[in-house]
Formats: C-alpha cells, structure tokens, sequence
C-alpha cells in the first residue's frame, strides 16, 4: 500500500513540475517576443488612423464643433514608450476629442502591440503554451482575476504578432489580424483587420490603418 501512495505522490509530482516547466517557456516565449516588438519601435511616433467606420463616424461630427471648419477632422494617433498609445480626434471640441479614447481597449491587439514599456507586464496574465511548431507558437494569455483570455499568434521566423484573439469566457468576440509597415530600421504595427463575432455570428471585418507615420 505504501508502495503505490510513494508511486502516486511520485506521478503528482513530475506532473507538477513539468506542468510548471511548460508555464516558465510560455513566459519566456511572451516576454521575448514582446522585447522583440518593443525593441522594434521607435521611442514615440504619430500619423492617421483611417479606416471606413471612422470616416462615417467623423462625419457625424456637427461642423458646429468644428475648431477650423475650413480643415478635415481626422483621427491621430499618438504612440511613446513612456505613455503607449492614445487616439485623439483633431479639430474638434472637447465634446468630440477623445471619441476614440477606449479603441485600444476594445481592440487589445493594439494595447498588447503598442504598449508602454513595462517591467511588471508578465504580472498582469497567466501565460499557457497552447500550440507550437517549427514556423508557429501560439500563446494564451488569461487576465488574472478574469475569465478573459487573449489568444496570440507568432511568427517564429520573424517574431511578430500576427493574429490576436479576445475572447470573454468560452466565446470568441473579435479577431484582429495585424501588418507591418517596416520604416528605417523600425517594425510598426500599422494594419489592424478586426473581424468580431456575436454568438457565433460575424461581421464585416473593420480596417484601422495608421497612414501619414511620423517618427519622432
């Protein structure tokens, strides 16, 4: 009997450790890949964010709030290592200005590829290595203290972030493929091709796309 309780404890055991030593390589693998991305940055840049659903909303913007109504109204974006990413409506009042304040929360791929620089990142998620071969590693990040969970997709030739997925519990809720625009020595995330879903029903994939880059 002592036999089989010593060989249980045993298999508990390296299950354990090797349960362990597959979440050490995921955190790893993320926290590479996001020193990758940062490194490929500059410390800050800005341009325009366009894409068809803006241009419609932006002109619902009544021209009374209009600062200069003989200029566009137009989207920037604003990127630093310091401060990570805003979305500022230009030309607008205080009203209209800040439309677009939550679109890195609602579209985590641009969060998780234009964020700040932090030391504490990895303290934010737990980390599992959900797939993995030769030309791709896939990662699933789950927000502690959420059932919410952010599915990546790497490209291990190139360690990009090419694909994010977000889903709220066992569903999915949007997609979002991502583009490079390779500037000077920079690798920027330029091209956004979001796809969500509702109850198993999708819809037209929104294009947001950073134009006009600046570095600064």
């Amino acid at each position: 009997m002592k036999f089989f309780l010593f060989i249980a404890v045993l298999l508990c055991f390296n299950f354990s450790f090797a349960e362990e030593n597959v979440t050490n390589k995921a955190e790893k693998i993320f926290e590479a890949v996001h020193e990758k991305i940062m490194s490929k940055l500059p410390s800050s840049f800005y341009g325009r964010l366009k894409g068809k659903n803006i241009e419609k909303n932006l002109k619902n913007i009544p021209k009374s709030s209009y600062i200069d109504k003989k200029k566009d109204v137009f989207v920037e974006v604003v990127y630093s290592k310091k401060d990570g990413v805003n979305f500022i409506v230009k030309n607008v009042d205080e009203l209209y200005k800040d439309m677009y304040k939550n679109l890195s929360r609602q579209i985590f791929a641009f969060d998780l590829l234009l964020s700040k620089t932090n030391a504490d990142l990895l303290k934010k998620y737990e980390i599992i290595l959900d797939y993995e071969s030769e030309s791709t590693t896939v990662l699933k990040l789950r927000i502690k203290n959420s059932e919410n969970k952010i599915a990546i997709y790497i490209d291990n030739k190139t360690v990009q972030i090419l694909r994010v997925d977000y889903e709220m519990g066992n569903d999915l809720i949007n997609s979002t493929i991502i583009m490079y625009a390779e500037i000077d020595k920079y690798s920027i995330p330029f091209k956004f091709i979001t796809k969500s879903f509702n109850k198993g029903t999708s819809t037209v994939p929104d294009i947001y796309e950073i134009g006009n880059i600046q570095i600064k």
